[in-house]
């Protein structure tokens, strides 16, 4: 029989004779259907507590990555020889992050800032800082920040919300606002759009208020300093840390789903999709913990947010993950537990963590590029508080085709299914009901093992089936694009 193909993920759309489904779970879209989720590989021991932000920045002296993370009150660094984390926080200082918030973090040249409503700015050279202390010229509070050319911008402020503020042109020490005599350095309030949700950074800006969007562009010699143009009203980030900016795209969460923000405008990528499924899931009271994760290894952008079923007992879990892959304009599901998520690259490995001796037959030698890291990966802080890398054998998956009536109006007979795909290792399990009805649940077959021909035989009699693929955890593959059915018309009833 012809091939039933593995179609998009849309669960808000009945998968009924059509062209999407309902499950594709931990699986990352292809052209040609799904290949697998990689699981996270723990390169790091645990944080002291819970990890409220991370960042990877790149050593300006020695060009390997280096890790950064933060707790509620504690700034951190990854320490390659011992994999453990180096307190690294201003002595004498104890931070405060808000419920519910995260750090923010950005690079200025050699320099790593980290904000946080509830601290004043941190700062810390990245190669030879021992630890954080205050940045220079007191900058105000603020909940985001961002570089735009060579000002460093604050948005989301303790004092206003509604303002943002930026330093001196290339001085990053000065925050005097307006006070002329050549300083550029100054505060911008928004008397309309709400308080300031969030913020992106780059040629220009782009701030995110609760109800509008905003371009902020640099007019060199102007007493303005920035120009602050509208481009969208009645349309914002509900999530502060749900924006992720990759090349011109910037993606987020409004109150009634997801958008990429490109050219002046959003587009909804969530809507008729997967908007309904994820409000039917996430923790209504956590939906501003939402964390837009972008993934250097591919075209994807992650959004991981707090479920509805997670353990009441560990309120910071983001337990779920939808997955975006904004060239396919395809969406999947992901099961994992995360902290944080952050982009992220293979670190350089110490002489001391170098397996076997150096002369063993076939050992690397010491110059070999490889040690020193530096391969873009997806990388995340775990369950556990272990920074990971996405690069580990794969989740276990599961894939539905959307349900239809083969032999139309008359009944089918199922005998099995092949997978067309590479997995040597898979699951099959059929199901069945009369009519697509609400009050008429799928009636699910036992799960098969493929035979010797590659057939998963899974006997199902019935107006409408659906066929469920899962591929165990750790088993090799690298596509599945379709099931092929054995079955035959059944009477005529």
């Amino acid at each position: 029989m012809a091939l039933i193909g593995l179609a998009a993920f849309e669960p808000d759309v009945a998968s009924v004779d059509s062209s999407v489904c309902e499950v594709a779970t931990n699986v990352v879209p292809r052209k040609d259907g799904y290949g697998p989720f990689l699981s996270p590989v723990p390169i790091s021991l645990a944080l002291p507590a819970g990890c409220r932000g991370a960042v990877e920045v790149n050593s300006p002296g020695y060009g390997f990555p280096i890790y950064f993370a933060g707790t509620g009150t504690r700034l951190y660094r990854y320490n390659l020889g011992t994999s453990d984390w180096d307190d690294v926080s201003q002595p004498g200082r104890t931070y405060s992050v808000p419920p519910g918030d995260y750090w923010s973090f950005a690079v200025y040249g050699s320099r790593l800032l980290a904000c946080t409503l509830g601290t004043p700015v941190q700062v810390i050279d990245i190669d030879i800082g021992k630890q954080f202390a205050d940045l220079a010229g007191n900058p105000p509070r603020a909940r985001h920040m961002g570089v735009v050319g060579e000002f460093v911008v604050l948005a989301g402020l303790a004092a206003d919300p509604n303002a943002v503020d930026w330093s001196d042109l290339g001085n990053i020490e000065f925050w005097q606002p307006g006070v002329g005599g050549g300083h550029t350095s100054d505060l911008q309030i928004f008397p309309d759009g709400g308080a300031v949700t969030g913020f992106a950074g780059g040629e220009f800006g782009v701030v995110f208020q609760e109800r509008a969007i905003r371009r902020m562009v640099f007019i060199p010699n102007s007493s303005e300093v920035f120009s602050f143009e509208v481009f969208e009203e009645n349309r914002g980030a509900v999530a502060p840390w749900s924006i992720a900016k990759t090349g011109p795209r910037v993606f987020y969460l409004d109150r009634d789903g997801f958008y990429a923000f490109q050219g002046g405008v959003s587009v909804p990528i969530g809507a008729e999709r997967v908007n309904r499924f994820f409000a039917a899931r996430v923790d209504p009271n956590q939906v501003a913990s939402v964390v837009a994760i972008r993934d250097v290894t591919g075209p994807r952008v992650l959004f991981a947010y707090r479920s509805r079923a997670a353990d009441p007992s560990d309120p910071t879990l983001l337990d779920e993950i939808l997955l975006y892959d904004w060239l396919l304009d395809r969406w999947t599901f992901v099961a994992l537990p995360i902290r944080f998520g952050l982009v992220a690259a293979t670190p350089a490995v110490s002489i001391d963590n170098i397996p076997g001796s150096l002369d063993d037959p076939g050992q690397k030698p010491l110059d070999d590029p490889s040690y020193a890291g530096g391969v873009p990966a997806l990388g995340v802080i775990t369950a556990d508080g272990r920074l990971a890398l996405l690069n580990g054998p794969a989740l276990e998956a599961v894939m539905q085709t959307s349900e239809a009536m083969i032999f139309r109006p008359q009944r089918t007979f199922a005998r099995g299914v092949r997978l067309s795909g590479d997995a040597d290792d898979w699951r099959a399990v059929i199901g069945t009901r009369e009519k697509p009805a609400v009050s008429e649940p799928v009636r699910w077959r036992p799960e098969t093992r493929p035979n010797t021909q590659g057939f998963a035989p899974c006997r199902a009699s019935g107006r409408y089936h659906r066929a469920r693929i899962r591929i165990p955890a750790g088993v090799p593959w690298t596509y599945a694009a379709a099931i092929e059915p054995d079955a035959v018309r059944e009477g005529n009833q």
